[in-house]
C-alpha cells in the first residue's frame, strides 16, 4: 500500500471554513484471516476505529450551494476516486433515488446487481490469450446517519465472480467499510474509518505470481485524524495503519507457490496546513511519512523490502466559482530501504487534481501523480509510479449518466531495469429505468507496454449490468 493522500479539489470553503477536504490513501486496505504478528497492530486499530475519511465536517453530505440546479455530478468532491463504475448508478439524480428504509437515525439501502462481461485476455498475457464470459454477482448496503451533527455510515459489499470456462479463476471479493466524524465546533473536528477486505490480485498486476488461481489476498487497517480552522489558517492531520496479507497459490504443474514473504504491516502519518491568500487562492502545505515492515527479514529473492520514506510538497489550492477546483502541488519524496543492494527511489513529487465543470450537465476530472509503491520484482526496490488521468461525466438525462476516463502510466522498477508503460480506456452508460431499477453497459481496453519480455499485454473488456435497490 502506498501511503500517500492525493490533494483533493477543495474549494476555500473547503480549504479555510471548516468544509470538505480527503485525504485518502492510494489503495485500499488489506488483511487475512490469520493471527497478528503484533500487538500494536490491535492496539492501532482499535484506536482507527473511530472512522474518518477526510471529506469534510460540514458538507460532506450536502450539495455545493453555487450548484444548485446543476446535474447531481457537479456535486461530487471526488470525481476521479470514482472511475471504477462501482457508483455510477449514484451519480443520477435524485428523483431516480431510492427511499431506504427508515431505521431511527438512520436509512437502510440495500442493492443486488448482477452482471455479465466479456473479457478478451483473461489471464493478461502476451502470447497464448484466454478469453472467457463472467458472471458477478454483487450483493451491498449502506447504513447513512442523519444526524444533525456528527457522522456515522457503514457500507459493506461481496462479489462473486464465476468464469464460464476457465473456472479455476472464480473467485469472491468482500470488503466493509465504517467511516465518521465527530464535531467539536464548527471550526474542530475529529474523523476516523476502519476498512477490511478480502480481494485477489488483478491479472494485469506486475507482482502476478501467474498461479493456477488468482493470488488472495487479505487485509485491514485504520486511519484517525483531525482538522482545526482558525482566521485563515486551516490545519489537518492524520495517522493509519494497515496489515496486508498474501494467501499461496497453486501452480498448474502442481506445485505451490508461497506468498508469505509479501506479508506486511503499513504506517503513515500526515500533516496539512493551508493559508488564504485572497478569495480563490490559497497556499497549501503537506508532509507525509511512512513505515512497510515486511514479517520476513528476507523474501524469496534474499532481500530485506522493509523501508521507511517521506514527501514534501507545497503548491495552491484554488476555486473560482463555478468553474475550476483544485490542488496543485509539487515537491520532493524518499524511500530508504534497509537492504544496502537495493537503491533508493527519490526525486521530484506531485500531486495535482483539477476539477473543471465547463455546464451544467458536465464535469471534467484531471489528475497528476508520482509515488512510491511496494513491488515484489526481483531486484526492484520499489515501484516509482508516475500517473496522468482524465475522467468526463455528463448527464445526458436526469436518468442517464455517461462516463468516459482515459489514462497513462509508468512504473519503473527501480534497480531492475525495467519500465513499464499502461494505458487505459473505458465508456460507461447507466440508465435508472426507476429508483428501485437500473440497468448500464461499460466498454473497456488495456494495453501495456514494457522493455521486458512476456510483460506486455493487451485487454479488451464488455460489460451489461442490471440492478435493484430499496
Amino acid at each position: 500500500m502506498n501511503f500517500a493522500w492525493p490533494c483533493t479539489r477543495q474549494s476555500l470553503n473547503d480549504l479555510f471554513r471548516g468544509k470538505e477536504m480527503t485525504m485518502r490513501p492510494d489503495s485500499v486496505w488489506a488483511s487475512a484471516p490469520k493471527p497478528f504478528t503484533s500487538v500494536s497492530l490491535l492496539a492501532l486499530a482499535a484506536f482507527c476505529a473511530l472512522p474518518a475519511q477526510a471529506q469534510s465536517i460540514k458538507t460532506q453530505d450536502k450539495a455545493d450551494p453555487r450548484r444548485a440546479n446543476s446535474a447531481k455530478i457537479l456535486q461530487e468532491q471526488n470525481p476521479q476516486d470514482k472511475d471504477g463504475g462501482k457508483d455510477d448508478e449514484k451519480q443520477v439524480d435524485d428523483s431516480y433515488q431510492p427511499k431506504g428504509i427508515e431505521l431511527g437515525s438512520f436509512l437502510l439501502l440495500p442493492q443486488i446487481e448482477v452482471s455479465e462481461g466479456y473479457n478478451s485476455n483473461i489471464y493478461a498475457r502476451a502470447t497464448d490469450r484466454k478469453s472467457d464470459f463472467t458472471t458477478r454477482i454483487t450483493p451491498e448496503f449502506q447504513l447513512r446517519s442523519r444526524f444533525a451533527n456528527h457522522m456515522l455510515n457503514i457500507s459493506a459489499r461481496a462479489e462473486q465472480s464465476l468464469f464460464a470456462t476457465y473456472t479455476d479463476d472464480n473467485h469472491l471479493d468482500a470488503s466493509t467499510n465504517i467511516v465518521g466524524r465527530y464535531d467539536f465546533s464548527r471550526e474542530w473536528e475529529a474523523n476516523g474509518s476502519f476498512d477490511a477486505y478480502q480481494a485477489y490480485e488483478d491479472r494485469g498486476s506486475p507482482d502476478a505470481v501467474n498461479g493456477k488461481s488468482p493470488t488472495p489476498t487479505y487485509g485491514f487497517g485504520g486511519r484517525t485524524g483531525t482538522k482545526f480552522q482558525v482566521g485563515r489558517y486551516t490545519f489537518s492531520s492524520e495517522i493509519n495503519g494497515a496489515r496486508r496479507m498474501f494467501g499461496n497459490v497453486d501452480t498448474s504443474a502442481g506445485t505451490t507457490i508461497n506468498n508469505s514473504d509479501r506479508d506486511r504491516n503499513e504506517f503513515g502519518a500526515m500533516g496539512r496546513g493551508s493559508y488564504e491568500l485572497f478569495p480563490g487562492y490559497a497556499a497549501v502545505a503537506q508532509v507525509e511519512v511512512n513505515r512497510r515492515q515486511y514479517d520476513s527479514s528476507r523474501d524469496r529473492a534474499g532481500y530485506n523490502r522493509s523501508s521507511s520514506g517521506w514527501r514534501a510538497e507545497t503548491g495552491i489550492g484554488v476555486d473560482i466559482t463555478q468553474l475550476v477546483r483544485g490542488d496543485f502541488l509539487i515537491g520532493y519524496l524518499k524511500q530508504d530501504y534497509e537492504d544496502s543492494r537495493f537503491k533508493d527511489p527519490s526525486g521530484l513529487a506531485v500531486k495535482s487534481v483539477l476539477n473543471w465543470t465547463p455546464n451544467r450537465m458536465t464535469v471534467v476530472a484531471l489528475s497528476l501523480e508520482r509515488s512510491v509503491q511496494e513491488t515484489t520484482t526481483v531486484n526492484a526496490s520499489g515501484m516509482v509510479h508516475s500517473g496522468a488521468s482524465v475522467l468526463i461525466r455528463h448527464e445526458m438525462q436526469r436518468n442517464i449518466i455517461l462516463t468516459g476516463t482515459a489514462s497513462a502510466f509508468q512504473d519503473e522498477f527501480k534497480g531492475a531495469n525495467q519500465t513499464n508503460w499502461t494505458y487505459d480506456a473505458r465508456a460507461r452508460a447507466v440508465y435508472a429505468l426507476q429508483p428501485e431499477l437500473y440497468v448500464g453497459g461499460e466498454l473497456g481496453f488495456r494495453r501495456r507496454t514494457s522493455d521486458k519480455t512476456d510483460v506486455g499485454f493487451s485487454q479488451g473488456v464488455a460489460l451489461l449490468r442490471i440492478g435493484a435497490r430499496m
